[in-house]
């Protein structure tokens, strides 16, 4: 009795921290709180590129050197408070220094770009498991711009490969090219890519290749708009579709009504107006490119809900199905979103986004057609010998294989499918056991995210898994939990090559979500 009712006052908290989060969301007014967490790294070249903008931009960009001096830990890491990184401290160590010591400083910093291009240009190289990248001589001038090179990576990374590029040539060969096809890359909110990274260089390139003020100052302003008031800034604008995807998929688990949510049809709306032309959705409407992840999780969110199909997005899922029977995150496409056609090829083929998009897809007919039969062998073919599933867009196993586990849990069996749902069995059991060997002394999987997961996948089966381990799960989030109903922080989401960042309301809605389902099993077992 006390766990369970320490588990409602943690939901109580929790869901009143994610509405918080969601209701700014809806209102275009999000704060730092529950927004994508800051990033040195991206801070350091922001605030760079403000300092090279210049005139206007004073006070953003020292607001921006403050911030990195307070979260100075013997260096910078990859997030706030982590171990010093080398390559980050090296871009911070340098900004700094060129921020205190007048135009000669400036200059110098300037010059010293070209030295840290070549840190920026490895982003570019193994950016996720699944993602070729250029090789080190082919993201060099003029080489990046061939189109054979540049279709290795989605649109949205090239300006940072470019841009990098440009900053760190010592020839002219190639530089117009490169000048003109940033220009030409430009977003008409200012940005490139919606990234702070992309947009940072960018400035950057142009203004010591010429200046370009007309751009630049319309970037800069970007920039502006993105810095948080503590002075820091994230590495991309926020995940808005993917906190209200699944925050109408949490929420709505465990409601008979919608209209018992008072933000639920709201958060419906603002999702359908989000959505692309083609039936894509990126992470923050209206600019952002298309991303097969946020499509689906957006389609899961509206399904829950509404209980109908939305027939633009699922066609969409299934007509950019590898032929390997893989989803990759990031299609190539046509127009300006939000006006779109996306198409093929898709990059970063991935067990995480093919887990979401099946689920997307499953919810539609709770039937297995074709399509999802060979999106379910791929997946399956992906399971390791200890059990697990690898992921792209989080660090470590217990991420895509907690989330195999919960899709595998709901499939109903088919004679038709007798090899497959075999398979299934196999790779169900073998989940399992991986989830319940990797769980730490502390009762947790590692970070908040990964807890929550667990304990959602193992939900289940709760006859093969002990309730201990469900107890000892349960006790660890609350440990986690903040005052406010937020949770310790997990930075295990990868931006690229490492550039870790966490996001608060997809860290708390993975937590309710576990205590919801705790709850529910332990009002099952007390009305036995």
């Amino acid at each position: 009795m006390e766990l369970n009712n320490e588990v409602q006052e943690g939901l109580d908290k929790a869901r009143y921290f994610v509405v918080e989060g969601v209701e700014q969301i809806l209102s275009g007014n999000s704060d730092e709180i529950h927004s994508v967490s800051p990033s040195p790294g991206a801070t350091a070249l922001a605030a760079l590129a403000l300092l090279a903008v210049g005139r206007g931009f004073e006070t953003a960009q020292q607001r921006g050197i403050q911030w990195l001096r307070q979260q100075q830990r013997g260096g910078w890491g990859k997030f706030p408070g982590d171990r010093p990184d080398e390559e980050i401290t090296r871009i911070v160590g340098m900004v700094l220094q060129g921020s205190q010591g007048g135009w000669k400083a400036k200059l110098k910093l300037f010059s010293q770009a070209r030295q840290f291009s070549t840190l920026i240009l490895s982003l570019g190289q193994g950016v996720v498991p699944g993602l070729e990248g250029p090789s080190k001589d082919e993201i060099l001038l003029p080489k990046v711009l061939e189109e054979r090179i540049l279709t290795k990576l989605p649109l949205y990374g090239r300006p940072v490969i470019v841009a990098a590029s440009l900053l760190a040539s010592n020839s002219q060969v190639g530089t117009q090219k490169g000048i003109k096809y940033l220009l030409e890359a430009q977003m008409t909110d200012g940005s490139w890519a919606e990234d702070v990274i992309a947009t940072s260089l960018s400035i950057l390139a142009l203004m010591i290749n010429g200046g370009y003020a007309e751009q630049t100052q319309r970037a800069g302003l970007w920039l502006v708009q993105k810095q948080y008031r503590s002075g820091g800034w994230p590495a991309f604008d926020q995940l808005k579709i993917w906190s209200i995807g699944w925050a109408a998929c949490v929420f709505g688990e465990t409601t008979q009504k919608a209209s018992e949510i008072p933000w639920l049809f709201r958060a419906v709306e603002w999702l359908k107006r989000g959505q692309n032309t083609d039936g894509s959705y990126g992470s923050t409407p209206p600019f952002t490119h298309p991303d097969l992840d946020d499509t689906a999780v957006a389609l899961i969110g509206l399904h829950q809900v509404l209980g109908e199909e939305n027939q633009l997005g699922v066609n969409l899922l299934k007509q950019l199905q590898n032929a390997d029977g893989s989803w990759g995150t990031f299609p190539s496409f046509q127009g300006i979103p939000p006006h779109v056609s996306s198409e093929f090829p898709v990059y970063i083929s991935s067990v995480d986004v093919s887990i979401h998009v099946l689920e997307a897809l499953w919810r539609r007919t709770r039937s297995q057609n074709e399509s999802i039969w060979r999106g379910l062998t791929w997946v399956l073919a992906k399971q390791d010998k200890e059990g697990s599933f690898p992921s792209s867009w989080f660090e470590g196993p217990v991420y895509s294989t907690a989330q195999v586990l919960e899709l595998l849990s709901k499939w109903k069996f088919s004679w038709k499918k007798w090899n497959v749902a075999r398979h299934i069995l196999g790779s169900r059991t073998k989940a399992q056991e991986f989830l319940l060997h990797a769980q730490n002394s502390d009762g947790g999987w590692g970070s908040v995210v990964e807890t929550g997961l667990a304990l959602a996948g193992l939900w289940r089966f709760e006859k093969a898994v002990p309730r201990e381990v469900l107890d000892k799960g349960i006790r660890n989030l609350l440990i986690e939990q903040n005052s406010n109903g937020s949770f310790e922080p997990s930075y295990r989401g990868v931006y690229a090559k490492g550039w870790n960042y966490e996001e608060p309301l997809t860290t708390a809605l993975t937590a309710i979500r576990a205590l919801q389902r705790y709850q529910r099993l332990y009002k099952a077992s007390f009305f036995r």
